[in-house]
C-alpha cells in the first residue's frame, strides 16, 4: 500500500515513498545523476540504487516495493521509446515515466491549473488548465534554453567580446567579466571552448545583481529573457487571470521585467519536482483501485 515519486536529472536522482493510508511519506533518498540522454545504463543504475536505500530506510521488503506505483519524472526524456526502456529496467509493477517538466509543473502547481517558468540552468514554460497541460521550451542548451543561467552567461560573454574588440559599449558589467579573464578575450574563448551549461551559469548571479543595479548590458539581457518568457506564457494561452509560478533559481528574478499583465496573480511554488512524482504516483494507484 504505498507509492513511490522519482525526480532526475544530470546532477542526481531523489526518491521518494510514501504510504497511501494517511499520505504518509515513510523514506527518501538521494542517488547519482539520473539523465538517460547520454548514459541511459548508468542512469538506470543510480535510479535503482537510490530506491533500495530509500526502501531499506523506510523498513519495506523488496516485494512490497515493486508492487508500488512509480511514478518517474527525469530529465532529458523526449519521446516514449526511452521512457518505456526505462521503465522496463526499474522493479515497479505499475510505473510511468515522463519528462521532468511534467512533474516540475504539478508540483509547482499542487496539481492545480495554472502557469510554470522554470527557470534554472535550463528553461521551459507549461501551462496546465482542465485536464490537459501543454509545454513549450526544455530543448537543452544548443537549441532553447531561453532566460535560463546558461543562456545568460553565453549571451554576455558574447557582448563582452564584442566590447573588447570596440564594436559595442562597454558597461560596468562588461569590463568586470573582461577583468576576471585578465582583461584577455583569448581567455574566454578557451574558456567557452570546455564549458557546460552549468559553467555558463555561473555568470548568471552577476548579471541579475547587475541588472539590479541599473547596469544596461544586465538590464537588456534580463528585458531579453522576460520578453521570452511573455511570449512562451503566450503562446500556450496564458490570459493573465490564472497563477503563475516563477521557479528555478533564476525565476522568481524575472518578475520586476515582465509586463503587469503576467505578474497580477504571481504565486510561490507550493512544491518540488519530486513532490510532483509522488503527487502524480498516489493519483495512480487511486486509478489503479477505481
Amino acid at each position: 500500500e504505498i507509492f513511490v515519486g522519482i525526480d532526475g536529472g544530470g546532477t542526481g536522482c531523489r526518491v521518494a515513498i510514501a504510504q497511501i493510508s494517511g499520505n504518509k511519506l515513510l523514506a527518501q533518498a538521494s542517488g547519482g545523476p539520473a539523465n538517460p540522454t547520454f548514459n541511459p545504463e548508468k542512469a538506470i543504475m543510480n535510479i535503482n540504487t537510490a530506491v533500495d536505500n530509500a526502501g531499506k530506510k523506510a523498513g519495506i521488503d523488496k516485494n512490497t516495493l515493486d508492487s508500488a506505483c512509480a511514478f518517474v519524472g527525469l530529465a532529458g526524456v523526449r519521446n516514449r521509446e526511452t521512457a518505456d526502456y526505462i521503465a522496463s529496467e526499474l522493479p515497479f509493477r505499475h510505473i510511468q515515466v515522463t519528462e521532468d517538466r511534467v512533474t516540475t509543473v504539478t508540483g509547482a502547481l499542487d496539481g492545480q491549473e495554472g502557469a510554470v517558468a522554470a527557470i534554472g540552468t535550463g528553461s521551459f514554460v507549461g501551462r496546465c488548465y482542465g485536464e490537459n497541460c501543454d509545454y513549450v521550451g526544455g530543448w537543452g542548451f544548443r537549441l532553447g534554453d531561453q532566460a535560463s543561467g546558461a543562456w545568460l552567461g553565453l549571451k554576455l560573454l558574447r557582448q563582452v567580446i564584442l566590447c573588447a574588440e570596440n564594436i559595442e559599449t562597454h558597461s560596468k558589467l562588461t569590463r568586470d567579466i573582461l577583468a576576471r579573464y585578465n582583461g584577455n578575450p583569448h581567455e574566454i574563448y578557451e574558456f567557452s571552448n570546455t564549458a557546460v551549461p552549468a559553467d555558463f551559469g555561473a555568470l548568471a548571479p552577476s548579471i541579475v545583481k547587475a541588472a539590479e543595479n541599473g547596469d544596461i548590458t544586465g538590464r537588456n539581457l534580463m528585458n531579453e529573457g522576460a520578453q521570452y518568457i511573455a511570449k512562451a506564457l503566450d503562446s500556450l494561452g496564458f490570459t493573465g487571470k490564472e497563477a503563475l509560478c516563477l521557479t528555478g533559481g533564476l525565476g522568481p528574478h524575472y518578475a520586476r521585467y515582465l509586463p503587469g499583465k503576467y505578474t497580477t496573480k504571481l504565486v510561490r511554488p507550493k512544491g518540488s519536482a519530486l513532490d510532483g512524482a509522488l503527487l502524480l504516483a498516489r493519483n495512480m494507484c487511486a486509478e489503479q483501485a477505481g
